[in-house]
């Protein structure tokens, strides 16, 4: 690959991140560091096992797949949210992503603390929370795409 080819190669990478990253309202310091908090608990729970003595192979599979899927989450929802044709998809994509960076960055903590003294943090499931407000907000939608009363309901599907 010439030198002319590596710069228009590196031109169209960043502009096409560039492009997904506007579509779902987040920056690229926002994707690095949930993809940084992300790999940095998967690491030190690895760490936090090895030294505990219950790594598993199977384990830090199934421990990665979970990341990857936290990881594509914010893509989904966000997604779905557009074509759904939510408001204020910038600021719900701003809060998404700021709660599964400090659920990532809490769960860091926790295995710090857990490989430095032998014992857990209490548990946060931060992710079932997310879930739970991601389950409102699309039921709220619903509620408002549904006719409310019989004869809209006759009305709109003649």
């Amino acid at each position: 690959m010439t030198e002319a080819e590596w710069f228009a190669f590196n031109i169209a990478w960043g502009v096409g991140l560039g492009v997904i990253l506007e579509y779902f309202w987040m920056t690229q310091e926002t994707l690095i560091i949930l993809t940084v908090m992300l790999l940095l608990d998967w690491m030190f729970w690895v760490t936090n096992a090895y030294i505990q003595g219950t790594l598993q192979s199977k384990l830090m599979v199934t421990w990665l797949v979970k990341k990857l899927t936290r990881w594509m989450l914010p893509f989904i929802v966000i997604a779905v949210l557009r074509w759904a044709g939510f408001d204020k998809v910038d600021l719900i994509s701003t809060t998404l992503l700021s709660i599964l960076i400090v659920a990532e960055w809490y769960s860091v903590i926790g295995h710090i603390y857990s490989i430095n003294y032998k014992q857990t943090l209490p548990e946060i499931d931060a992710l079932k929370m997310l879930f739970e407000w991601i389950g409102k907000l699309f039921k709220w939608k619903l509620d408002d795409l549904t006719p409310k009363d019989k004869e809209s309901w006759n009305e709109n599907t003649k």
